[in-house]
């Protein structure tokens, strides 16, 4: 197809492609293998807890920065803190806002306290604050920028230090809400692909490595029921029919990243044409390392509207530090969230 031929959608919009199983079905969530796992390093620690103690203050908000990242077999996320920012205070905000937030960062207030708390004080998150995490979500799932992973999952901490003569004793408490969309994939028959540009440099013989140029986008197709791959910055993704998406640069389907592309197409607003099978599934084309050929499998939300349903997850754990003049880079046993 060259850009001079005008792109027809059938004109019947059933019965788009074969979907007779071509294998066994899997259920997609952010925790399909396994929750989140959190790891902090010792170095933020003992920044936050010499902050804290300088301030003379017995409760003090202040924020732990890091990135998520999906874990090398690819069953799950690991969200790891590495940088400590105290917050300012900022004209019009409700509270402090974070000195040196980068793009892509993952953003973690923490409440530190230097005393004992009272069961009724210890709560992690309050129930404002959970409302605030649900609609932040919300907007980042059905808005029109572009979603990261890393924005899916909404963690807040609260530690409690208790200071002894050579040692420091640390209660962690985390809090971290996610949404709680699942998606049934299942593979299918391969469906054809109209060959262009886009679709040589995914699947010829010098195409990138495993992660190193990982794409996504969007499928469309033509009045012979061919598929068009769209990427997403393609500004005819907005308006064009829509039967699914397509993703490169991941090993398997169960993939996180997976997951929130799909959750991408079924919540954005940008989106002003979805074409869904009779039964309500779209198509997902995987192009992977592992694969000469992309892999094909139909999908099916859990959610039948624009608005998500959340799932709250929870860890603690003690900590003891002893006085060093210096700290390692180690993090500290992962918290299973």
């Amino acid at each position: 197809m060259t850009s001079l031929t005008p792109l027809s959608f059938p004109k019947t919009r059933s019965a788009l492609w074969d979907n007779s199983p071509a294998g066994d079905k899997l259920r997609l969530q952010l925790c399909t293998h396994r929750k989140p796992r959190l790891v902090l390093l010792e170095k933020a620690l003992r920044l936050a807890q010499r902050h804290a103690r300088h301030s003379n203050k017995p409760h003090l908000l202040c924020f732990l920065l890091g990135s998520l990242c999906v874990d090398a077999d690819e069953e799950g996320v690991t969200v790891t803190l590495d940088r400590f920012d105290p917050g300012r205070d900022q004209p019009g905000a409700a509270g402090r806002v974070p000195t040196a937030l980068l793009p892509g960062d993952v953003l973690v207030p923490c409440l530190f306290s230097a005393e004992t708390v009272t069961s009724s004080d210890a709560v992690v998150q309050s129930e404002a604050e959970l409302h605030h995490c649900f609609k932040v979500l919300q907007q980042c799932v059905s808005g029109r920028q572009t979603l990261d992973l890393s924005q899916l999952l909404r963690v807040r901490g609260r530690v409690v230090c208790s200071q002894q003569s050579d040692a420091a004793a640390f209660s962690l408490s985390w809090s971290a809400v996610c949404p709680s969309v699942s998606v049934d994939v299942q593979p299918v028959r391969a469906v054809p692909i109209i060959p262009t540009a886009l679709l040589r440099s995914l699947t010829g013989a010098n195409r990138p490595p495993l992660h190193a140029n990982r794409q996504r986008g969007f499928l469309t197709m033509d009045q012979t029921r061919k598929l068009l791959l769209l990427l997403e910055s393609d500004p005819k993704a907005s308006s064009l029919p829509l039967v699914g998406l397509w993703l490169s640069g991941v090993v398997h389907v169960y993939n996180p990243q997976v997951w929130a592309w799909c959750l991408r197409f079924l919540c954005s607003s940008a989106l002003q044409d979805r074409v869904l099978s009779e039964s309500g599934c779209f198509l997902l084309v995987l192009f992977g390392s592992t694969h000469r050929a992309p892999q094909f499998f139909q999908c099916r939300g859990s959610t039948s509207g624009p608005q998500l349903d959340y799932r709250l997850l929870t860890a603690s754990q003690r900590v003891t530090l002893y006085q060093v003049t210096t700290y390692t880079e180690a993090g500290f046993p992962v918290h299973q969230l």
